[in-house]
């Protein structure tokens, strides 16, 4: 059989062979840098930084319960649930451990599902459904507090029902398409980003079309220091809102040519930011509504970490998805709404 092998391998091409020796290497002897199980340490340490607790209901009643294909396993003595360091996590039940660090590599990256299923060997959905649960976990870890100087503006993204079937509220849209009425209506998608002197960054759909100070307090309002100083546009929800929250506030009047105020008081952060997020969504070709925030979640990520290099930014991506306990299945991301 060997020498048959031999035989063939023999009439390929110089390139054919190489591709195939590697093809062969990654799938029989896969390099242990790309194992998995040598981040399993790093996992154990971030997700539990605050001592050893229950992934299902919190408690820190735990203790050792042997292992299991060399993983350590921990049983809850409160709620009687077992569990290991990657329980609830989007690597829990992987079938191709050794292919995850790729995988969040090429994430990083920005390669399409398609070059990501290509290079893998994995199905397309297997790449789409790794992708939301990378994010999900992401998205649950949720935004830091605003501090001091906070610029705000909202942006704007098309609604789009891309995946689905049946739409019912309007005709479908070829390829994404175009609005039917100009302007800001309810076919816009409203995006509320926060952006502060130190760095941090918020962004969360807030709702359709104009939106209300309501609107606004409901997304961002428990995120913002109360001793800071918002800094807006001189849009009315923002007086309203900055007003209902007791925030000092100054409003700027682009319209007037006014874009600095003292030399400090600006929102010319926020719209850049507008702008690189725009930039960044187009590699997408419209993302579905529903899946928007953990698209924001994931440029936000990339945004805060882009002094790193790509493979620090792999090993953080990878960290901080399995900090927190997140049970989202495929099912969940497939009915998701």
């Amino acid at each position: 059989m060997w020498l048959d092998m031999y035989e063939q391998f023999s009439d390929l091409t110089k390139d054919e062979q190489i591709k195939l020796f590697f093809a062969m290497k990654e799938d029989l002897f896969p390099d242990s840098t790309t194992n998995i199980s040598n981040k399993i340490v790093d996992i154990r340490e971030k997700r539990f930084s605050n001592g050893l607790s229950c992934v299902h209901c919190g408690s820190m009643s735990v203790k050792r319960n042997g292992t299991y294909k060399a993983r350590q396993r921990y049983l809850c003595k409160d709620c009687g649930k077992s569990f290991n360091d990657i329980t609830g996590s989007p690597l829990s039940g992987t079938k191709y451990p050794y292919k995850w660090l790729k995988y969040i590599q090429m994430m990083i990256d920005g390669c399409s599902l398609r070059t990501i299923a290509k290079e893998l060997k994995i199905h397309l959905s297997t790449a789409f459904y790794w992708r939301h649960k990378v994010l999900f976990s992401l998205q649950s870890l949720g935004h830091k507090k605003l501090f001091g100087i906070i610029e705000s503006d909202e942006t704007y993204f098309l609604e789009s029902e891309k995946g689905k079937k049946k739409i019912t509220h309007r005709k479908p849209r070829e390829r994404g398409g175009v609005a039917s009425k100009r302007g800001i209506s309810k076919e816009q998608i409203c995006v509320v980003v926060a952006y502060d002197r130190n760095g941090q960054i918020f962004s969360e759909v807030a709702g359709k079309g104009r939106i209300t100070a309501l609107e606004i307090d409901a997304v961002l309002g428990d995120y913002l220091d109360g001793a800071s100083l918002l800094c807006t546009d001189t849009a009315t929800n923002y007086k309203k809102f900055a007003a209902m929250k007791g925030l000092r506030h100054e409003a700027i009047n682009a319209r007037n040519k006014e874009y600095v105020r003292q030399k400090i008081y600006h929102v010319q952060h926020v719209n850049s930011y507008h702008r690189r997020l725009k930039d960044w969504m187009e590699r997408f070709n419209g993302v579905a509504t529903k899946y928007l925030n953990s698209y924001l979640i994931w440029h936000r990520f990339l945004e805060l970490n882009k002094k790193f290099n790509s493979k620090e930014n792999m090993n953080e991506m990878l960290l901080n998805a399995c900090k927190k306990a997140n049970f989202t299945t495929v099912i969940d991301i497939r009915n998701f709404n």
